[in-house]
């Protein structure tokens, strides 16, 4: 009696399974139909989208990354003119600050906001707050200190922005691990 059960309730299970994944192929042969019919405009193709854009980087004892993180900024094929990177060094007390500063010094488009120890130190979300109320950009961008951008990375993020139903784009940031050696 229990094996026939059993076998029922496989079986049953299986029609199941089989049915989700028709439904799925069904899906997904639609989806990728729709995308290749889809009508190309040829008056968003011609014009490049390319508002002003402010990228916020929140970054508390970061001496390790942020000078290589500053200099692929400085690499990012955008517009240098509608670009505007923000570098919040929230209370570090290592040399981030003065990282941040010679990159700034050397290039116009790189700002440093120092929080010190009263005003800072209390999160990334309160150091993008202070830097949010200081940023000019049409679009605004928040990097990791940790992060490696590829120099194209902008336009396509912006790319997005054109579209007048986009208000908010996620990137997929691939995190870089440093190797631990025991």
């Amino acid at each position: 009696m229990l094996t026939e059960i059993l076998n029922l309730f496989f079986f049953f299970s299986a029609l199941i399974i089989g049915a989700y994944l028709i439904r799925h192929y069904i899906f997904t042969l639609t989806v990728l139909r729709s995308a290749k019919n889809k009508p190309v405009n040829a008056a968003t193709c011609k014009s490049v989208y390319e508002p002003s854009v402010s990228i916020l980087i929140p970054a508390h004892n970061e001496e390790k990354v942020v000078g290589r993180l500053l200099q692929k900024m400085t690499e990012l094929s955008y517009p240098k003119n509608k670009l505007e990177i923000i570098l919040i060094n929230d209370a570090s007390t290592d040399n981030t600050g003065r990282i941040a500063e010679d990159y700034s010094s050397q290039h116009k488009l790189i700002k440093v906001l120092h929080r010190d120890k009263q005003t800072g130190g209390k999160g990334k979300a309160s150091a993008l707050n202070a830097a949010l109320k200081q940023a000019i950009g049409e679009i605004v961008l928040c990097f990791d200190a940790d992060y490696l951008p590829h120099s194209d990375i902008i336009a396509k993020i912006v790319e997005k922005f054109s579209d007048p139903n986009v208000g908010a784009v996620q990137g997929r940031p691939v995190v870089l691990m440093n190797p631990v050696i025991l």
